[in-house]
């Protein structure tokens, strides 16, 4: 276990002392920067610059340690986002629940008698299951002014606390307009109550963007995130998170240097990685019928499809598993596939699931060579692009411009129109909603769940399970490799008369059968503490297999949610 004392700035009877009344901190948010089972970045703002020190501690009744804000970690923002801070609490124990209280001494928030808030940091075992939510587009759909953030998002994201998620995932278009200070106070006033508990991290959508750009915008101001090495800025990083190595890009960054320079720093990221699972998450979508067309993004030079032509084979190259985007306001999820498509410049998709006249979902995919799950999930608030008695039709978006091949008003080639919607596209669903994905060791299953709020009632969308067979030999290969002293020769992961879990056992023996001898403890860095037969669980499935359930989306009923109170009073598409 790692578990290095934190550092403790002041003590925390400091706290106790009188000091001037200070306003009360506000949009208090978690998000993670580094190691997220030893460190988390709380963030909130205040109207007062005094109200920079975060009282926290294993103990509800006694936040014992101290962490004051330096000045390079404060920012002075435009009314009415007051003063923004971000602590960086380094040390921590993992798979430990925290509680912490914000602000200036003597005026903490949540004030007494009000329980301090709390987050949990994450597992160092990779084998300890991982569970996520993934929404996006909580936007407001109003052009101008204040909140610019839907009316549905609290509620959305309160619904999605049902799965006891560890992380939210945003896919982007928080706010309508980046550049707006009163959105950005209205968004995290909204995500306060369940961000203030539940890490974050993010992605930057087309509306989030601001002037100026980078480390000056709102968006990278008000969260803390990790860096990448090509900008050294936010806008776009990687962060392990147990077993998932996680890369968040900025679709913003299409001009020709941009786009390649983030290009070069992702293929080198990926190549660095030893992590089983990959997934990435940026906001603009590489496939999509909805409200936004694939290939919809343009080079410098007008021509269609950049995001696809220059990310698409760096996915396949890495094996990357899941790609999950927003930007249209739908749920969609597509077939595995490599290669990009020949209408941009490609020489066609494969489809490892079954060809591109029969698609299989449920055919066995050999792990390493099944291509990469793309996900859009874009209801997390805006007007959704759901229409009435279309559950079979051909056109499914609420403009009818993007998925007719002979009324593409859009500009998508008509070869990739008809690949996406009648071989590749797999579910298509227009209800506001969240995805749940739960990652425990080499199997992925994720629930799509349409939500009461914004819809006429709650109900299950789409479902669908990854399974990677060699996850135990990718992540677990130095299981039974201790140290210690003994007599005997242990076999097979640590038996025979060595004490302790496999991996911790000392027989001489092959590689992965436990060396050393006798009854010592030794631990091998890096392995699984998860079981004495590992890897049986992910065999015993053998492949790949997605588990598809159209049926329940081609049998319901968008008549009647689409008349619902709350939904926005009409469907519609938005930019």
């Amino acid at each position: 276990m790692r578990c290095p004392a934190p550092t403790v700035v002041a003590p925390v009877l400091a706290l106790l002392g009188v000091a001037p009344a200070a306003a009360a901190p506000f949009g208090v948010r978690l998000t993670h920067y580094d190691d997220p089972a030893t460190s988390v970045a709380v963030s909130w703002n205040s109207d007062s610059a005094a109200d920079n020190q975060v009282a926290y501690g294993t103990s509800a009744a006694a936040l014992t340690t101290t962490f004051v804000v330096q000045a390079a970690n404060s920012s002075a923002m435009p009314a009415p986002l007051g003063t923004g801070f971000s602590a960086r609490l380094t040390g921590l124990a993992p798979a430990t629940t925290y509680h912490y209280r914000v602000g200036a001494p003597g005026s903490l928030y949540p004030a007494p008698p009000a329980a301090p808030l709390s987050f949990t940091t994450a597992s160092e075992d990779p084998c300890d299951p991982v569970r996520f939510v993934v929404l996006g587009d909580n936007r407001a759909d109003t052009n101008t002014g204040a909140p610019g953030v839907s009316d549905l998002y609290a509620g959305i994201i309160d619904e999605a606390l049902d799965f006891s998620p560890q992380l939210f995932v945003n896919t982007g278009d928080m706010v309508k307009n980046g550049d707006v200070p009163e959105e950005w106070d209205a968004m995290i006033r909204a995500s306060e109550a369940t961000w203030s508990r539940i890490p974050s991290i993010t992605t930057q959508g087309n509306h989030d963007t601001g002037d100026p750009d980078g480390d000056g915008a709102l968006y990278n101001r008000l969260y803390e995130l990790p860096r990448n090495a090509a900008t050294v800025t936010e806008d776009y990083y990687a962060i392990d998170v147990g077993p998932i190595h996680f890369v968040s890009l900025n679709s913003q960054h299409l001009d020709t240097t941009e786009l390649a320079d983030m290009a070069a720093w992702l293929d080198d990221d990926l190549s660095a990685t030893a992590q089983p699972w990959r997934v990435v998450f940026f906001h603009k979508a590489v496939y999509s019928r909805g409200n936004h067309f694939t290939g919809e993004e343009e080079d410098d030079q007008g021509n269609l499809g950049v995001i696809n032509r220059v990310l698409t084979p760096i996915f396949d190259a890495h094996d990357v598993d899941l790609v999950l985007n927003g930007h249209s306001h739908n749920y969609e999820r597509y077939v595995p596939t490599v290669g990009f498509d020949e209408g941009f410049g490609g020489t066609g998709r494969s489809f490892p699931a079954g060809d591109q006249e029969t698609i299989d979902p449920t055919a066995a995919l050999p792990d390493g060579t099944a291509g990469t799950t793309y996900v859009v999930t874009g209801g997390g608030g805006a007007r959704t692009t759901d229409i009435p008695f279309y559950d079979d039709a051909s056109c499914v978006d609420s403009a009818c411009t993007f998925c007719l091949g002979f009324i593409n008003l859009g500009g998508c080639d008509g070869d990739v129109l008809d690949i996406d919607q009648e071989q590749a596209n797999l579910v298509y669903d227009g209800s506001h909603h969240y995805v749940a994905i739960e990652i425990e060791r080499g199997v992925l299953h994720a629930t799509v769940q349409a939500t009461a709020t914004g819809n006429s009632n709650a109900e299950l969308i789409d479902s669908f399970t990854i399974a990677k067979p060699s996850f135990s030999n990718a992540l677990c290969a130095g299981e039974g490799e201790g140290e210690g002293e003994g007599e005997g020769e242990g076999e097979g992961e640590g038996e025979g008369e060595g004490e302790g879990e496999p991996g911790e056992g000392e027989g001489e023996g092959e590689p992965g059968e436990g060396e050393g001898e006798g009854e010592g403890e030794g631990e091998a860095p890096g392995s699984c503490t998860c079981g004495g037969v590992p890897g049986l669980m992910d065999l015993a499935l053998g492949a790949v297999v997605l588990a598809v359930i159209p049926a329940m989306q081609r049998t319901r009923r968008r008549a009647i949610r689409s008349t619902a109170a709350n939904k926005d009073g009409a469907t519609g598409t938005s930019p």
